[in-house]
């Protein structure tokens, strides 16, 4: 060994022994990097390495490390349920990684918000041969043995406690009882519990939490705007009440109804805390109140009624107290595309009629109205019916079943009917016998219906069930009697924003009696299967029939969209199907009807101003009927069904 290789070896030991001597001085000395009770990770500075040790150690060109200054080593001290493995995997710096006085600074403080312990962590490192030895000294927060959860009314214990899972056993850990608490008041918002809060959280000697939860209990609803709408006409078209959690979902239901009533021009709502009660809710109701009672001059154009003009008087809002009074007399030009099986003749109405929703405070719906009609059969070949008579109808919620009804509707009717076609105009649809058709009577009607009605808007539906089934009990007076009974579902469904699939079926059969020709079950028409005549499939003591639409909003652009026709239109593609049962044969030969048919088609839906919703139908028939009753276009006073 040459003299010159023993003095480099010489003052290689001689620089360890110093590094050996510094490091275990600073292991045991005041300079340990440790959080004490007055210390805080972000405030904490102080290195456990001497000043010799640089932040970094850039390597030498054969890429060995100083052996000194890698840790070789991490060890965890103080902790007792928490793995170790877990501490570590926190932490940058692991075996073997070069020491990094800022790097230890930043994984004190990972290990820290790991969430299970107190600020009393430690890093001391120990010097050896082969490099630094590295300990994390922790002390692990309390466990957690039980959770205890109060002011909770709407949600039960369970359900909450579940979100606590994965704690109890271990120490509690402030980070994850944070996102708990979070994820209590979303659980609460998402059932539409928006005003929920956890408003105090405290954990007892024995390691149990304490939560409470202020639910948002509504103190006072009141309503402001309405100056002729009287406070409970509003009041009993709500869910939400005093005493209750406020539920934002509900609510929403609330104002669509209100606004429902046509009475108001908007509705809104307004939260504020109670003065009187800082920990519950004061709710307003702000209505724009619109003028509802108006004179009428209008007019339209309806298949079975043509073009009609009208006069008359209506008032959704009768009184303030929420009743409906309505009053019209119209003259129409006859039906559209009448065919010759139809008499050539104008029609005259009249009808007045009153209703409320909530017969004296109640929840009894009550309704009466007079009528009286002249018009062409639609149920037997050119012959014209008058019908003139009065009916009463009475409903209730059926509180045991949500969203059901049951009515019962109590009417007599007078009707009588006359000759509208002459004797060749007979001939020519094969009709040769015509007492029994022309005859009329006069029937006292009794008419149970169960109704379900989900739907989330009774004008405009985009999702829910609209189902009734109903029996007719018709006692003549000096004439036969009969009953009937008919079942009508409607489905609608939200395929995506503004694209609703509506679905019908019905059907429709006498159940005793022989039921007047002029009162059978008709099919075909803009209510029935499109493309063909109202009653242009036929007659009978029977029916069936099913309907599919696509229902879509039309896209409009510029200028267009501010149009008051044009910003309410939508378009449908539909399918009627039908079937007569018991076909009641009036005409033969070449007019014969069928009976059955199917039909495709398309239509729009618009609102005119002063007139009311519109619906125009092209349809197609693919299947059945008979092309002297064909009628492709349609018109309607809104939507089929």
């Amino acid at each position: 060994m040459t003299f010159l290789h023993m003095i480099r070896r010489f003052r290689h030991g001689l620089a360890q022994v110093t590094l050996l001597a510094t490091l275990a001085a600073c292991a045991t000395g005041p300079d340990v990097l440790a959080w004490g009770d007055d210390v805080t990770p972000e405030e904490t500075t102080a290195t456990p390495v001497s000043e010799f040790a640089p932040d970094t150690v850039t390597a030498s060109s054969n890429k060995r490390y100083d052996q000194a200054l890698t840790i070789r080593q991490v060890s965890i001290k103080g902790n007792q349920l928490i793995d170790e493995y877990q501490i570590k995997d926190s932490m940058a710096l692991k075996s073997g990684s070069l020491y990094n006085k800022s790097t230890l600074k930043d994984d004190l403080k990972r290990v820290y918000d790991l969430g299970y312990f107190t600020d009393r962590i430690r890093a001391v490192p120990v010097a050896t041969r082969d490099g630094i030895h590295l300990r994390i000294e922790v002390e692990e927060n309390a466990p957690v043995t039980g959770v205890q959860i109060e002011g909770n009314t709407v949600l039960k214990d369970d359900e909450l406690n579940k979100l606590f899972e994965g704690q109890t056993g271990l120490p509690q850990n402030i980070t994850q009882l944070n996102k708990t608490v979070e994820s209590i008041e979303k659980l609460y918002a998402d059932k539409g519990y928006i005003l929920a809060r956890v408003k105090a959280i405290a954990d007892d000697p024995d390691g149990v939490i304490n939560l409470k939860v202020n639910e948002g209990t509504i103190n006072n609803v009141r309503f402001v705007g309405n100056r002729k709408t009287k406070d409970y006409v509003v009041e009993r078209l709500m869910a939400v009440k005093s005493g209750q959690v406020y539920n934002e979902k509900v609510l929403s239901d609330d104002l669509k109804r209100i606004f429902g009533t046509q009475s108001f021009s908007d509705v809104r709502r307004v939260i504020a805390a109670s003065p009187e009660d800082p920990d519950k809710y004061d709710v307003t109701i702000e209505l724009d109140e619109k003028r509802t009672g108006a004179i009428s001059l209008g007019g339209g154009m309806d298949t079975g009624t043509g073009l009609f003009g009208s006069v008359g008087y209506t008032d959704p809002n009768f009184r303030g107290r929420g009743e409906n009074f309505n009053s019209v007399a119209m003259i129409g030009t006859g039906v559209i595309g009448r065919g010759e099986s139809v008499a050539d003749a104008r029609t005259y109405q009249f009808e007045v009629g009153w209703s409320t929703p909530s017969f004296r405070q109640t929840d009894n719906s009550v309704g009466v109205s007079t009528y009286a009609r002249d018009m062409s059969s639609l149920n037997i070949p050119l012959g014209i019916e008058r019908r003139i008579g009065t009916s009463f109808n009475w409903s209730r919620p059926v509180k045991r079943w949500e969203n059901t009804a049951f009515s019962l509707g109590l009417g007599a009717e007078n009707v009588s009917l006359r000759e509208g076609g002459s004797a060749s105009d007979l001939a020519d649809l094969g009709i040769s016998d015509r007492g029994k058709s022309l005859s009329g009577g006069t029937f006292i009607n009794v008419t149970p219906t169960l109704a379900y009605d989900s739907r989330d808007n009774r004008f405009n539906p985009t999702q829910g069930w609209l189902n009734t089934a109903s029996l007719t009990g018709a006692m003549g007076l000096g004439g036969s009697s009969y009953g009937t009974a008919s079942v009508n579902v409607r489905k609608f469904t939200q395929l995506r924003e503004g694209v609703v699939l509506a679905l019908n079926a019905q059907g429709g059969t006498s159940l005793l009696g022989d039921v007047p020709t002029f009162n059978m079950f008709r099919l075909g028409g803009p209510y029935s299967v499109r493309g063909f005549q109202m009653g242009g499939l036929g007659i009978g003591n029977g029916f069936m029939q099913a309907s599919s639409e696509i229902r879509t909003k039309v896209p409009l652009w510029g200028k267009m969209k501010d149009l008051p026709v044009l910003n309410t239109m939508t378009s449908a593609f539909f399918l009627d199907a039908g079937q007569v049962i018991g076909q009641e044969k009036l005409a033969s030969g070449d007019y014969a009807q069928s009976g059955f048919g199917a039909s495709i088609g398309a239509g729009l839906r618009f609102t005119i101003p002063g007139v009311g919703p519109l619906r125009i139908d092209y349809a197609l028939p693919v299947a059945g009927g008979n092309s002297n009753y064909f009628q492709r276009f349609n018109f309607g006073v809104g939507q089929k069904f």
